[in-house]
């Protein structure tokens, strides 16, 4: 080292400093040229080192190795304590820069830590350091400073007893982990959705669109149910009461295919259906229905109840004349057997003036024998694809849809069923899968044409019965088509085969 140097140490300080400064801070800042994305920890970690940490160091060194001032100098001592403080935010900064890399892996440990645990165990490592920075630097006794804390925290212990219970019970709930913001709980008669998790309560929105927040304290002496855990599916209980002279696998049947007709009801889990009592002239039914969106629980009540009701009329069963969810009215007011049940002269006066069929009223009293009227309501479907289809299916009143499925599983739209539209008819004349989904669009009524009365009559039109076995070929190639390419021309091409085989007004003129 050159002479000169060593007899001025100040001069070699200050020359350090002039050189290396400038050269950090450029490397600083091509480092954060490079790192382009702010919302990225590093970010902030370099920022902090450049804009705190280098200049607080090469102003402390300036300070006490070229200016020459003392440790004691006050200017040193803020200087000193602004590096320090940095270097402790530095580390914070380092900590959780580590741990925002392990959160990102929800199997580790680091994820089950709640923040706010992590929060009060930086705040006790920011104020360790500042008390190491006070005592050192400063001089300040840290055992009169905590004597006199110890003695202010017993009163102010005392006066905030309700405030630390909070955030005690806080913690213990945010650390125990058993629930969450969107969770659905229920705490006495309150049932509502977590909007809000803090130190001092917790906030749930209700049903009714309102706010309820209770204190930590409450909720952590209380018990309360959490609907969203394990796991997002919740099974819930309906009860319903029929009268005890149905067979209680009737009532199954009827129950279990208004559960699979309701929107939002999972079919794994499989709905049951389980007999409770019998009492009082009546059975106790519950109908156990699972579904993953808690939220939807009164819809689900809705759409279930309602179908409940459509489904027990078409399968004969009535509820009793007291204690019931659905429907109250005296069982003599209520016809026993199928809904809307309507004498045979009444379905084939029905079909005339729908002018569905140009037959004789001979041939249609033959088509109607053993036919039977069922009523659906709004939503419910009645042809499945892939299931064969009772019967012949005509829509007497309100509207049904049409819809197939392509071969990638995606619905097409087939058009809507008016009053005369006939509905089933590949699946009767081949005793073949049904290759349509029908459902009501509005309340309507169907009448069900048993297959043997139909195949009966065809048997006495040959012609027609040729005629109607070529339309039927159409629609089947037409149906394929949809599959095959799922276009919405096809789609629509379906619609009119659907409608060639259903107007038969035509191909039952030419036969008479």
């Amino acid at each position: 080292m050159p002479g000169w140097l060593s007899d001025a140490p100040w001069l070699a300080w200050g020359l350090g400093l002039l050189i290396g400064f400038p050269f950090l801070m450029i490397l600083f800042g091509e480092m954060l040229y490079r790192l382009e994305d702010r919302r990225n920890s590093r970010h902030a970690f370099l920022v902090n080192a450049q804009y705190f940490v280098l200049p607080s160091l090469v102003l402390y060194l300036l300070l006490t190795q070229v200016m020459g001032l003392g440790h004691d100098h006050i200017a040193t001592k803020i200087i000193a304590s602004v590096f320090w403080i940095s270097i402790i935010y530095l580390a914070v900064s380092t900590f959780n820069l580590f741990w925002s890399g392990k959160t990102k892996d929800e199997a580790s440990w680091q994820s089950r830590v709640p923040s706010l645990v992590l929060n009060i165990a930086r705040l006790f490592f920011i104020l360790l350091g500042v008390a190491l920075v006070v005592s050192t630097i400063w001089g300040v006794d840290l055992g009169q400073m905590l004597a006199a804390l110890g003695v202010g925290s017993i009163v102010l212990g005392l006066a905030l007893q309700d405030t630390l219970g909070s955030l005690f019970a806080g913690i213990t709930l945010i650390s125990a982990r058993q629930f969450q913001v969107g969770d659905w709980l229920k705490t006495g008669d309150v049932t509502g959705q977590v909007t809000a998790v803090n130190w001092h309560s917790v906030t749930l929105k209700t049903f009714d669109d309102d706010l309820l927040v209770i204190p930590n304290s409450v909720l952590a002496s209380d018990t309360f149910y959490n609907y969203s855990r394990p796991d997002k599916i919740h099974m819930e209980r309906i009860t319903i009461q029929f009268c005890e002279d149905h067979p209680p696998n009737q009532v199954r049947e009827a129950l279990l295919e208004a559960a699979y007709n309701t929107p939002g009801v999972l079919k794994d889990p499989a709905p049951q259906i389980i007999l409770k009592q019998l009492a009082d002239d009546a059975g106790h039914y519950e109908a156990l229905l699972y579904f993953d969106d808690y939220a939807n629980i009164d819809n689900i009540y809705d759409a279930y109840l309602t179908r409940a009701w459509y489904a027990a009329k078409r399968h004969g069963v009535i509820f009793p004349f007291e204690d019931h969810l659905i429907f109250q009215a005296r069982a003599a007011e209520m016809p026993r057997g199928h809904d809307d049940s309507i004498e045979e002269n009444e379905l084939v006066d029905k079909l005339i003036a729908l002018d569905t069929f140009t037959l004789s009223k001979e041939a249609l009293e033959e088509l109607t024998q053993g036919a039977t009227i069922h009523r659906f309501g709004r939503g419910e479907q009645f042809i499945y694809t892939g299931q064969e289809c009772k019967g012949l299916y005509v829509i007497l009143t309100g509207k049904g849809r049409k819809s197939t499925t392509d071969l990638q599983g995606r619905e097409q739209k087939m058009g809507s069923a008016y009053p005369g539209d006939i509905l089933g008819l590949v699946s009767v004349i081949r005793h073949d899968e049904s290759q349509i989904n029908a459902f009501a669009e509005e309340d309507c009524q169907v009448a069900i044409l048993k297959s043997k009365a139909v195949e009966t009559v065809l048997r006495a039109n040959p012609q027609f019965a040729q005629t109607l076995e070529q339309d039927i070929e159409t629609r089947l190639k037409t149906l394929q088509a949809i599959q095959q390419k799922g276009q919405q021309k096809k789609s629509n091409s379906a619609n009119n085969g659907e409608n060639k085989v259903v107007s038969l007004k035509e191909l039952l003129r030419k036969n008479n």
